[in-house]
């Protein structure tokens, strides 16, 4: 049998995955930094100059799997 996909420590199969895509265009001038959790509306759409396209991701990702988890 091969490795799990998705190694966890609890386990093959354990919890659940939440997949958020973070998409950077970048264009001649500026880039648009795009951040979504699957299929849903998108949690952050920005237009950033060039070398600051990183800058601010940590809280946007960390919104979509908090909002996953809530009850």
């Amino acid at each position: 049998m091969s490795d799990p996909l998705y190694p966890s420590q609890d386990g093959p199969g354990a919890g659940a995955v939440v997949k958020v895509v973070v998409r950077v265009m970048v264009g001649p001038d500026r880039s648009t930094v795009v951040v979504r959790r699957g299929g849903e509306p998108v949690l952050l759409n920005e237009v950033r100059p060039h070398g600051a396209e990183a800058d601010g991701l940590g809280p946007a990702v960390e919104t979509a799997i908090r909002e996953k988890f809530q009850p």
